[in-house]
């Protein structure tokens, strides 16, 4: 048939469609409408007001509505048997979306998946419906008996369910952790792999490093081991950062931890043990966040940025020339500092460390309770360390919803401390902190105190502050001061002695936004270093224009005395970015023009070409960013000039070994992640809250980062699906305990739509507006111009009568092709209407 003959089919099926919609317009004409009792079942789950009504039979026909339709639409509004997306209102509070099934006679059914979204008491077994398996995800329940009270508004026409009930069917606050979903085993792995080749005039260099985190989740419990490898040159080094164990006990709100750990929710750093914890379930405690960490700097040339806390290496990646900010890093501890080291093309290295003060760590965004951890120091690396044996407290109280108090002790052999902290809300966007260390080092026989103070506010709208002090007297020690074999002392006058950031952002409309941030930093060895951090940028009408300013002083390397400035003009065009700069320091200047692209959900890239002025020369450099479904993937190449040249790759993902298989994810696989399913349809694009996913041979995805304890939105893309599969139901939003495995599957049918043209036994087309039912009666659309019946989904073998004027009947008989055609959206068929 001809394809122009969609549109019309189509726009007539979505007439019929709201035919409803017509028939209750005519309900509410002054035809003739009588009030009827509704049976005593029908009303104790329908609206109190729900009514039947009839309708003027001569009145419908005359308009061209079959008559059946009365009976079917008589009743108050309700949907259809079978299960549906709706969203659910509880005494007027959304509660979001739910699977809701319906019965025959369009009734709600209440199942424990119901119960739960909507946060209901569960009635005991006595109302318990005999029917249903013994199985938690599939009881359903009596519901509206136990509480007759009950009120149950279906809208179909806006797919909605709202429920009007009694106080004391609603469950109480502590409940609501029942409603999370548990269990589940699988195995992971995620890595991160990154490799460079550089060559010089001088020589090469090559540099390799492997990342991987490995562990499975078994009822709710989690197990993971980091480890990482690092090659330069002719030297290779392994660290293994941790393998642990954990699970939360959700009736104590709290997560024990064993293994290789790192203390956490502690007032003290985060050293590294070999022990056990129990710390606090933030998921579980309302008014709990956490605190991030930020690395700005600018970059000379492509380079490798190394983050290293507590020695260990705990990220590394490669970032173009220009100003580079590093987030969302796996932090060892909140209280200790990071150590930054910018590594050039050309071999030549910055380095700068963050404050820890300056992390965001108080205990205002800290959770509430006890923390406790006990074991034995462990140190990175082969380093040949003292592992003494240590057991530490913090607990944490919020006083009131402006405090937080903090305190906490720690007993070590040769070693001793105690500490206090103080996070007060001055305005709802302000908030200082305080915090006091005091260490008695017995081995040394030498005590001493550390102190440090943050302030962090929105003073205005437009206007934001920080300030971060931290001051330690030469006595003073952390727990790995302790534990170094050395009797050179010289690295006691290499720490801070004091340490002192601040920082200023201001927006406004017409100047644009400012920031400012300065660090400064004295050693007890009298040795000053201070970095100096400021930006501008304004979005104008077709272009946005920034400036960075970088001052470093006291620092190592070649570019540690000097000043730099980045100056860059970005336009927007055809989906694409085109980036204008000057890049000078104390030096030389370059300038240079950049070509961004997302083409796609699999593919970006990031051309850049720069003229340098101190050797005359044109660099240039080539960056893509490759998302083949199942992995990410980096591939770039630079030349600085003649001399230098840089090849650069990189691998990110993870890998899930399930019941169902192996299962490939394009992204590293959190502690709590769902395993997906849409049938077995391969290609199938699904959002989840960590980015996109699709579906491999076997229609398996995995959503690899779910929020726990919160509602996780997962969403299939209609457009990927073939054209002859329906979804039942593309949208999920789930609730995932912390280590759970979720099993998500998206039903799908292999439908077979048809555009059937109907004749009667005379080769007359069926009159417009006749009813179609299936063999269970069920009514299924009607008949439009023509003769000709839209059918979004029919089996071979259905069986489909047509309701005739005077209450007679006919049978369609028609043939479908054995195989669907699955490049068309449509079949067209020829029928033939034998009376019954």
């Amino acid at each position: 048939m001809n394809t122009s003959i969609r549109p019309l089919v189509l726009s007539t099926y979505n007439f019929w469609y709201v035919l409803p919609v017509l028939v209750g317009f005519l309900a509410t004409t002054p035809l003739r409408a009588e009030p009827t009792q509704k049976p005593e079942s029908s009303i104790k789950s329908q609206k109190a007001t729900s009514e039947s009504v009839s309708f003027d039979l001569d009145m419908l026909k005359s308009r061209g509505i079959d008559s059946k339709l009365a009976e079917y639409f008589a009743h108050a509004p309700r949907f259809r048997e079978g299960t549906y997306m709706v969203t659910l209102f509880v005494n007027g509070a959304r509660k979001g979306l739910v699977n809701a099934m319906f019965n025959s006679q369009g009734e709600l059914i209440f199942d424990r998946n119901l119960l739960d979204k909507a946060e209901l008491v569960i009635p005991d077994s006595s109302f318990k419906n005999p029917a249903s398996a013994d199985s938690k995800s599939s009881s359903t329940y009596n519901f509206v008996e136990a509480y007759p009270s009950t009120i149950v508004e279906p809208r179909p026409g806006k797919e909605e369910v709202h429920l009007i009930l009694p106080t004391d069917a609603l469950r109480a606050p502590d409940q609501v952790s029942g409603n999370f979903n548990s269990g589940g085993t699988a195995a992971i792995l995620n890595y991160n792999l990154l490799a460079m080749n550089s060559e010089f005039s001088s020589g090469t260099s090559e540099f390799r490093s492997v990342d991987t985190v490995a562990g499975f989740n078994a009822g709710d419990w989690i197990v993971r081991s980091r480890q990482t490898y690092t090659s330069q040159g002719n030297k290779s080094k392994v660290e293994h950062l941790y393998a642990y164990g954990q699970k939360t006990f959700t009736e104590f709100e709290s997560i024990v931890q064993g293994g290789q750990i790192n203390i956490a929710n502690s007032i003290f750093s985060g050293d590294a043990i070999t022990g056990v914890q129990v710390i606090p379930e933030t998921g579980l405690r309302r008014n709990s966040g956490g605190s991030g960490a930020i690395v700005e700097g600018i970059a000379y040339s492509t380079a490798r940025v190394e983050v290293r806390q507590n020695n260990a290496l705990i990220h590394t990646s490669v970032v173009p020339a220009g100003p580079f900010t590093l987030s969302n890093l796996q932090l060892l501890s909140g209280n200790s500092d990071l150590d930054v080291t910018v590594i050039e093309a050309d071999g030549s290295r910055q380095s700068f460390s963050i404050p820890a003060a300056s992390l965001g760590g108080g205990t205002l965004g800290a959770t509430p309770g006890y923390s406790f951890a006990a074991g034995q120091y462990r140190p990175y690396g082969d380093d040949d360390s003292k592992t003494p044996t240590l057991l530490t407290g913090t607990g944490t109280w919020q006083l009131n919803r402006k405090t937080n108090v903090t305190s906490g002790l720690m007993g070590a052999s040769g070693y001793q401390a105690a500490g206090w902290a103080v996070d007060h809300a001055l305005t709802p966007a302000s908030n200082l902190g305080v915090r006091q260390l005091v260490s008695n080092a017995t081995e040394e026989g030498v005590r001493g105190t550390q102190v440090s103070a943050s302030l962090n506010t929105m003073a205005t709208d437009r206007l934001s502050l920080g300030l971060s002090a931290t001051q330690q007297t030469e006595g003073y020690r952390d727990l790995v001061d302790t534990t170094y074999r050395t009797d050179d002392l010289d690295w006691l006058n290499s720490r801070y002695r004091d340490q002192y950031s601040a920082s200023v952002g201001w927006t406004d409309k017409t100047l644009g936004g400012f920031r400012l941030s300065h660090s400064h930093s004295t050693r007890f060895d009298g040795q000053p270093t201070q970095r100096l951090l400021g930006s501008w940028s304004k979005n104008f009408k077709h272009a946005n224009v920034s400036l960075n300013v970088q001052k470093t002083m006291g620092e190592s390397g070649r570019y540690g005395t000097g000043d730099s400035v980045y100056l860059s003009v970005s336009m927007p065009f055809g989906g694409r970015t085109l980036k204008t700069y000057v890049n000078a320091d104390s030096n030389r200047t370059r300038t240079g023009a950049t070509l961004n692209e997302q083409v796609n959900d699999n593919f970006g890239y990031r051309l850049q070409t720069e003229r340098n002025s101190h050797n005359r020369e044109t660099d240039m450099s080539v960056m893509t960013n490759i998302l083949p479904r199942y992995t990410q993937a980096t591939l770039g190449y630079s030349r600085s000039g003649s001399n230098s040249t840089t090849y650069n790759g990189g691998l990110i993902g993870g890998i899930v070994a399930h019941d169902d298989g192996i299962t490939f994810s394009p992204y590293a696989v959190d502690d709590t992640f769902s395993i997906l399913s849409v049938g077995d349809v391969p290609g199938v694009k699904i959002s989840t809250p960590q980015g996109p996913v699709w579906t491999d041979y076997s229609g398996k995805a995995v959503a690899p980062s779910l929020q726990a304890y919160s509602n996780n939105r997962l969403e299939v893309s209609p457009k990927t699906l073939p054209r002859n599969v329906d979804i039942l139901n593309g949208f999920k939003e789930i609730q995932a305990g912390r280590g759970s495995v979720n099993r998500v599957d998206f039903g799908v049918v292999s439908s077979r739509r048809i555009l059937m043209t109907a004749k009667g036994t005379d080769g007359k087309p069926l009159d417009k507006g006749l009813s179609i039912f299936d063999g269970q009666n069920q009514y299924l659309t009607s008949v439009a111009d023509h003769g000709q019946i839209f059918l979004p989904n029919i089996e071979a073998d259905s069986r489909l009568t047509v309701s005739l004027a005077g209450g007679k009947s006919c049978s369609l008989n028609y043939t479908l092709a054995e195989k669907a055609d699955v490049s068309a959206y449509f079949e067209a068929v020829d029928a033939t209407c034998k009376p019954l």
